[in-house]
């Protein structure tokens, strides 16, 4: 029954299952502790710029300290000062990386503190299988390792905040972003860790903000994309009277998010597990029967309309993702990437794929099958593969053209597909070209050395 229940998440306790929902925060009108000496790292950037500007401002802090890895050298820098001063706020604008331990410790003994405000952050989106080591330590190093020495570092001084800039990627929804969830799920659950201690403690889950945070770093296509999936983005200021709304709250874990319920529930049944609540959206019982839908109306259909039936589902599904009136606005001949795809909204529609076939697809869908048509086809296949003819074999392209094909291939369609390091692995193991033939001095040679040498070069032909 629980693997039936459509739920991603579910724990059972006292004999009863449940599962994980947002609810609506209680109203607080309580005030904040005074701030005193407040640290901000990541304090030159978008969002710590942001909030700096707002402690001395609303919060009447004189002392602050901004750290970014650039320091004083970092854009806005000088401009930030200047502003910071006139609200009367002496202000410490110091370089360094607070993934670094040493580093951090060696600032905090310098700049003693009385409150933590952790902004810092990096974006290296991708999809799980193009995830590396390396780009895992890109973006934890500065999240969630920074965190974790900002707790150990300050522990045992009598704090008045600590704040902690998390993102409801790691919350509600983050395709395409695995490593930026896993840093921000770290910074939720180290706040509840410190709560347990008697720690002050306050983890921000923040959706998108309009002209800072992550959200800066989106293209239009991208926002729109995520604002029709009913996550709008806050302006700046009603994003820091959340800010302050929250701190006085004193729950270790918020989610500020601005939510459109009216779009949440067009999605239907890819509303996320988390606010089916809020957008009061219902979880059907049967879901495996829903998602048979698809297959049951191809069979209940003649073999001459499967074909269109699946390619109208598709292209459905991809006009929705961009937004589109209907499916007529989607060439179904014409390449995915072309046609605005990046592997954030790949995953989103092999996620309603999955829905609408009852299938389980890869998230590299649209590099496999590049077009609509194409990718019908493929569904097809999978749907009703008694009756489909199969897809031709790779075998039978001639060994040029598959090498032309390949060719054809951007570098980044390789590696945001996952693909990149095997195929690099397959080089190595390439056996090595033949060395061509050398190069014979024929003007030195005799004239017998010269006729044995033609002989045997005719013979080896």
């Amino acid at each position: 029954a629980l693997l039936d229940s459509g739920e991603p998440e579910v724990w059972w306790r006292d004999g009863r299952a449940h599962a994980p929902r947002l609810v609506r925060a209680d109203d607080v009108a309580g005030e904040c502790r005074p701030w005193g000496t407040v640290l901000v790292t990541g304090g030159t950037g978008g969002l710590g710029a942001l909030v700096a500007r707002h402690l001395a401002e609303r919060h009447g802090v004189t002392r602050l300290v901004l750290t970014s890895r650039r320091g004083p050298e970092a854009p806005g820098a000088a401009q930030l000062r200047s502003e910071l001063a006139e609200l009367g706020a002496a202000v410490e604008i110091v370089g360094c990386d607070v993934s670094d331990r040493a580093a951090l410790a060696a600032l905090l003994t310098a700049h003693p503190v009385d409150s933590v405000v952790h902004t810092a952050g990096v974006l290296d989106d991708g999809l799980v299988a193009s995830l590396t080591p390396e780009r895992l330590d890109t973006v934890l190093r500065p999240k969630a390792d920074a965190a974790w020495h900002l707790h150990e570092l300050t522990r045992e001084r009598e704090l008045s905040h600590f704040v902690l800039f998390s993102s409801a990627a790691g919350t509600i929804d983050a395709s395409g972003q695995g490593n930026y969830a896993a840093a921000n799920v770290f910074l939720d659950a180290l706040a509840a860790h410190r709560a347990a201690l008697g720690l002050p403690a306050t983890s921000l889950a923040w959706g998108l903000w309009s002209g800072g945070g992550m959200g800066a770093a989106l293209d239009a296509a991208e926002g729109q994309r995520i604002e029709r999936s009913g996550i709008g983005a806050l302006d700046p200021a009603e994003g820091l009277e959340l800010f302050d709304a929250a701190v006085a709250a004193g729950s270790p874990a918020l989610v500020p998010v601005r939510l459109d319920t009216a779009a949440l529930r067009r999605r239907v049944d890819d509303v996320p597990a988390v606010l089916r609540t809020l957008a009061g959206v219902a979880v059907h019982a049967d879901r495996a029967e829903r998602a048979r839908t698809l297959g049951q109306r191809l069979a209940e259909l003649p073999a001459a309309d499967h074909e269109h039936t699946v390619l109208e589902a598709v292209r459905t599904e991809v006009a929705a993702i961009l937004g589109h009136a209907g499916p007529a606005a989607v060439e179904p001949r014409r390449a995915f990437t072309a046609l605005g795809f990046d592997s954030l909204a790949a995953v989103e529609l092999r996620n309603r794929l999955n829905a609408v076939s009852g299938l389980r697809l890869p998230s590299t869908l649209i590099f496999d099958y590049a077009t609509p048509a194409a990718l019908a086809g493929h569904l097809l296949e999978r749907l009703l593969p008694d009756t489909e003819e199969p897809e031709p074999a790779a075998a039978e392209h001639g060994d040029d053209e598959l090498r032309t094909l390949i060719s054809r291939i951007p570098v980044d369609r390789i590696r945001e597909a996952g693909l990149l390091d095997s195929l690099l692995k397959l080089t190595e193991q390439a056996p090595a070209p033949e060395p061509a033939p050398r190069a014979l001095d024929i003007k030195s040679m005799a004239v017998a050395d010269l006729v044995r040498a033609a002989l045997d070069r005719g013979g080896s032909r």
